[in-house]
């Protein structure tokens, strides 16, 4: 019989009626408890006094397998077997594209798919977009070769040969990976009644099972759901619930829980200032007392939850600083731990056999080792240290500088041994988390089970691996859970962390070898549309017996989040009538003083800025439109990005989309430079647009954020372009990326020399007008109230295509002078198809002074949006004396040995510069 001892809490769990429920049933003899995940059997023991035998449904689908479920690398290096001696890869080369494969065949096999024909229609979607657009995405996958190697060998001719032969040989030694083994499982003679506990997500393989096991045993299931979501088809919690409870199987043990009406249930919705303010809010929260002293929120009554392990790390680091026991199973990402640096230093000691090298990495080692180290290994630790400052050798370093020569899985299998031995006891979390990481490290190692591994190998393994960290207080510890593995967990308070659109839900990605149409035909669901409706489910059922519930997201999004508060959050607040309390939290930190840094510009800082300067020995810097713009922004700036050019990596979508449009626009006009355009050759251009955007994407070195878009927008923006040149027609192409470098003469106590350069988009004659043309893609500002204003640093942020157009054309008046009038033409790429577009630049006129005829309209529309009267630039000339002498009083500042290169006092500037660290203003 059941106990009637229940732990007592202050509102009841759904196992703890469970357990009333069986108790009141009066059963005969002891069933078997069966449950999603371990950590529902550790509260469900927890809950009631006497031991229950109690199993989870993959332990128990295995028990019942004809075949014996593999580790993955057993079954990567048996697949190895069958792709080695035909792709001539190694198994280091192979492991990455190999963890794929067997993803998918798992998928298939436990969704019960006909592989067979899944893999005959294959060849029918090769040619589609989308699956050329999912291989392109694999591509970027550091383990895979290129693609097209393997078009003939295994992609998709072979790749059904491959699948079958490789479940024979597995079912032939009775061994599988687990969706084959539990695709056999079928239940043999079961002697006791069985009870399924709260389940969610059944795959078909799961289904099947348990249904052969209501044939032959006495099966009760409870579901633990809530009408809210259940009933209510666009609320994606229940969604998976909904379908198991058309089976003619489940109907009857669905119940009519409804819990989130209740009244007394508080959800505070809190938006903090930073993800940090999260973490710091919640420790805020447990360290609070009511009037007798006692906690305000007991640990066994208690939650916090997580969405991913993003914030696992300083929710930890935290909680170390409490005497709080807890209780959690967690993947806790290896390369976050200190051991993984510790391996890295022994990787590169092995490696290395330079002798200050190996002093280096070894002083690393054994700084990362030391607090680790029992009180008797730190003095020796200290004493090794010691030596390698003094550049002595001693027989204590033998064993870290590998001068017997082994292969590298010995080598740290013994060095990893040593410092296990030696490793500090203690129950801190800190120690806790790292000792397990050295287990783990240790069995990892084990399992490899190579003769031979290269460090990049094992190194890129353990970075994308990830370890149990468990801690076992399920009576009297705070639980801390992943919210998708919440199964059957009740508390009455709950804290939500990091509750931001795009973290909650977790957004995932999972590379896969099948099309996603012909996924969806064959009934196999997208991992990210499962892992949306997992945590969908474990939001929900987590607020269904809570009384208190925290739900914390951030102003400023991080990693793969945004500044939005989660749509779970915002489909609560209109479908329930919970009372939701909306607040706000923030920390307040006392800032520390950063010390304005300015560079003095001593010799070393003048013999840089001498490149620039005309020299008599030849060739020479110089200084383009670019580099003033950046002066003018930000001094210090300039010196770290043209002085001592510290490299910046800059590739966003709008970088790209920048650069392939000049790119592709060169390439239609080049061929024609020194000729006549007229209509019927712009049209012909128009025909080759498509091609040439094929080149120019093919001919990007690094990989692409969004190809096909990418080639949508510039085939769109392009058509555009020439529509408009067709409309402008005839006229003479003069150049196209015209490079253009001369000199300036700066006047004062020392006569100066400067050299200035720039590359013009393109150059074109119409009438008898020369157009200076610069395409612009970015935002840019095509107006402008007065020369002077371009070189104002607090305009330059708005006048920078000005400048530059400005620049050129002073160039190109400088080395050919020009009877022609000279038209500065900005063509700003998002105006494109603006009502009123119109290229050009134009500059604020007096209130009462004239207009041209020939601009009258423009102006008008200026006069419209602004309330300001402005006049195209059509020659010039007339503005080009004044803009010589602000250039020249920019040169002779920035060559100014007395002015230093000191920070902008503008801190939006600082918002989107490369070098903010360094400044500290991050």
């Amino acid at each position: 019989m059941f106990t009637n001892h229940i732990k007592t809490i202050q509102y009841p769990s759904f196992l703890a009626e469970v357990l009333a429920h069986l108790n009141r049933s009066g059963r005969v003899g002891e069933p078997l408890f069966i449950f999603p995940n371990q950590l529902s059997i550790d509260c469900f023991q927890s809950v009631c006094n006497s031991s229950h035998i109690c199993i989870t449904l993959p332990h128990f689908m295995r028990k019942h397998s004809k075949l014996t479920c593999l580790p993955t690398l057993d079954l990567l290096r048996r697949l190895h077997g069958l792709v080695g001696p035909i792709s001539k890869e190694s198994f280091e080369q192979f492991y990455g594209w190999g963890l794929t494969l067997l993803q998918d065949f798992n998928r298939i096999d436990s969704y019960l798919v006909d592989g067979a024909a899944l893999f005959t229609s294959l060849p029918k979607q090769l040619t589609s977009n989308a699956f050329i657009d999912q291989m392109a995405s694999l591509k970027k996958d550091r383990w895979l070769l290129p693609l097209e190697q393997k078009e003939g060998l295994l992609f998709w001719k072979q790749l059904p040969l491959l699948y079958q032969s490789f479940r024979e040989k597995l079912m032939e030694a009775g061994e599988g990976y687990e969706g084959l083994c539990y695709s056999m499982a079928q239940p043999k003679a079961i002697d006791q009644e069985l009870v399924f506990v709260g389940f969610n997500l059944l795959t078909p393989a799961e289904e099947r099972f348990i249904e052969q096991c209501q044939l032959m045993a006495s099966t009760t299931f409870f579901w633990d759901v809530d009408r809210h979501y259940l009933d209510n088809p666009i609320n994606i919690a229940g969604h998976y619930l909904r379908q198991h409870r058309e089976k003619k199987w489940f109907q009857e043990s669905f119940p009519t829980g409804n819990y989130l009406t209740d009244p007394h249930k508080k959800v505070f919705l809190i938006e903090a200032s930073t993800t940090v303010a999260q973490v710091q809010a919640v420790i805020a929260a447990l360290q609070e007392k009511i009037n007798d002293s006692h906690p305000k929120f007991l640990p066994n009554q208690t939650a916090i939850v997580v969405s991913g392990s993003d914030l696992l790390i300083p929710l930890l680091d935290q909680l170390a600083t409490l005497s709080i026991p807890l209780h959690c199973r967690l993947d806790y990402p290896f390369s976050a731990t200190v051991i993984y640096t510790v391996v890295e230093r022994l990787v590169q000691l092995w490696e290395t056999s330079e002798k200050e090298e190996m002093y280096g990495h070894m002083a690393h080692l054994l700084a990362l080792w030391h607090p680790f180290a029992k009180a008797g290994m730190q003095s020796k630790l200290t004493a090794m240290r010691q030596s390698l400052n003094e550049g002595k050798q001693s027989d204590a370093f033998d064993l870290w500088f590998n001068k017997d020569h082994q292969a590298l899985l010995p080598y740290l299998r013994e060095g990893l041994t040593y410092i296990y031995n030696h490793f500090i006891e203690g129950d801190h979390l800190f120690f806790e988390l790292n000792k397990r990481a050295l287990d783990y490290l240790l069995g990892y190692i084990e399992g490899l089970e190579m003769a031979t591994c290269s460090g990049a190998f094992l190194l890129n393994g353990l970075k994308e691996s990830r370890m149990l960290f468990h801690q076992d207080n399920p009576v009297t510890g705070l639980y801390i859970i992943e919210v998708a593995e919440s199964y059957n967990l009740d508390f009455e308070h709950v804290f939500f962390l990091d509750m931001n659109e795009g973290c909650f839900p977790k957004v995932t990605h999972h590379d896969s070898f099948l099309p996603y149409d012909l996924c969806h035909s064959f009934g196999l669901p997208l991992a990210d549309k499962v892992a949306e409706n997992k945590t969908a489910y474990g939001f929900y059922r987590l607020l269904q017996r809570a009384q208190n519930i925290c739900c914390y997201f951030s102003q400023k999004g991080h990693l793969d989040g945004s500044g939005e508060m989660s749509r779970l959050l915002l489909q609560l607040t209109f479908d329930s009538k919970l009372k939701i309390i909306e607040t706000h939290h923030s920390i307040n930190l006392l800032e520390r003083p950063v010390a304005a840094i300015a560079i003095q510009k001593d010799d070393s800082v003048m013999q840089l800025l001498d490149r620039f300067l005309e020299k008599e020995e030849g060739a020479v810097s110089s200084l383009t439109p670019s580099a003033c713009i950046s002066y003018l922004s930000c001094p210090l700036q300039f010196y770290f990005k043209y002085l001592l050019q510290l490299r910046q990596t800059v590739a966003t979508e709008d970088v790209q989309l920048g650069i392939l449009f000049h790119d592709v626009m060169a390439r239609l006009y080049r061929p024609f430079a020194g000729s006549q355009i007229d209509t019927n050759m712009v049209r012909q251009l128009q025909s080759k647009i498509k091609v040439e955007i094929a080149e120019a994407i093919a001919a990007w070195r690094t990989p692409l954020s969004a190809p096909m878009l990418l080639h949508a927008l510039l085939e769109k923006l392009l058509g555009r372009m020439l529509d408009l040149d067709d409309a402008a027609a005839p006229f003479t192409l003069l150049g196209v990326e015209v490079a253009m470098k001369q000199s300036i003469m700066l006047d004062g106590e020392i006569a100066r020399k400067v050299w200035l350069s720039g590359t013009i988009d393109r150059i074109d004659r119409q009438n008898h007008c020369v157009r200076i043309i610069d395409y612009k893609t970015g935002r840019s500002n095509c107006k402008i109230s007065s020369i002077v204003n371009l070189f104002d640093p607090g305009k330059i942020k708005t006048n920078k295509a000005v400048f530059q157009l400005f620049f050129y054309a002073w160039l190109f008046q400088s080395l050919h002078g020009a009877d022609n009038a000279i038209m500065p033409y900005l063509i700003p790429i998002r105006e494109f198809f603006l009502a009123h577009y119109t290229p050009g630049i134009f500059i604020q006129q007096p209130d009462n002074g004239p207009l041209s005829k020939a601009i009258y309209d423009v102006a008008i529309e200026f006069g419209k949006r602004s309330g300001k009267k402005y006049q195209q630039i059509e020659d010039i000339k007339e503005y080009l004396q004044p803009f010589e002498e602000g250039l020249k009083g920019l040169l002779v500042e920035i060559f100014n040995p007395t002015i230093p290169f000191a920070q902008t006092e503008d801190l939006e500037i600082c918002g989107y510069c490369p070098y903010v660290r360094i400044c500290q203003r991050d």
